[in-house]
């Protein structure tokens, strides 16, 4: 296999693990805040609340900025495309071809493949494919990035324009879920409909007890216990 090649399928990996982070996390947030919405004693002014809303932006969008960042020193999801683009050649027909070799889908492999191409028989990937999806993920994200920048990474002495909203979170973890999930069928001919993995539990299940111990209660059982020792 191609050193490169092998790079590009270690790098993906790692970006694996931090997309599904940041689509976990979004999907956390949101339960939260719909069992925040269905109990009205909860709905009421809270410190917690502002702390787990910035804590939840601050998380994302910089986990958003790492994967649009094209930075030398790092792995992001546009520096992999970037390279990609570069160098499409890399990713062939050939060697998609023989990911479906003794498969009982090998028959749809050309077809799979012709979407990642101009034109059907290609017999590489797309370069324009690529740009413009590293051009979408970028605009998609623009307005996150410049947050990232000025408010989170370090606080700017010009503050962003536009400060982002939990539309524009939602639709950029959306988007590079999706693409890397193209990207993933690509290099292993295995198709996937989100990153968003099963919870083998129940999360949520913390919430079915109180969380705080009153005071009075642990003062009342020090006097239960003060008496039966006399």
């Amino acid at each position: 296999m191609n050193m490169k090649l092998q790079k590009w399928i270690k790098w993906l990996k790692l970006i694996n693990e931090e997309i599904t982070q940041l689509v976990i996390a979004r999907n956390i947030f949101w339960s939260v805040q719909e069992m925040i919405k269905k109990n009205k004693d909860i709905q009421k002014p809270s410190s917690f609340y502002e702390y787990l809303a910035y804590t939840y932006i601050a998380f994302i969008v910089m986990g958003i900025r790492r994967q649009i960042k094209n930075d030398y020193q790092s792995i992001s999801l546009v520096r992999l495309l970037s390279e990609i683009a570069e160098q499409p050649q890399i990713i062939s027909r050939k060697y998609f071809k023989s990911l479906y070799q003794v498969s009982a889908v090998e028959f749809l492999a050309d077809n799979d493949f012709n979407q990642f191409c101009i034109n059907s028989g290609d017999e590489f990937i797309s370069r324009e494919m690529v740009i413009n999806d590293i051009c979408h993920l970028r605009e998609v994200a623009r307005v996150l990035e410049v947050f990232a920048d000025k408010m989170i990474a370090h606080l700017d002495k010009k503050k962003p324009k536009v400060i982002p909203s939990f539309q524009n979170v939602d639709e950029t973890i959306e988007f590079l879920d999706k693409l890397y999930i193209k990207y993933h069928l690509m290099f292993h001919a295995e198709s996937m409909e989100t990153l968003m993995p099963v919870y083998q539990y129940d999360w949520k299940q913390i919430f079915d007890f109180p969380w705080r111990i009153k005071t009075i209660k642990r003062k009342n059982v020090k006097l239960r216990k003060l008496k039966a020792d006399r």
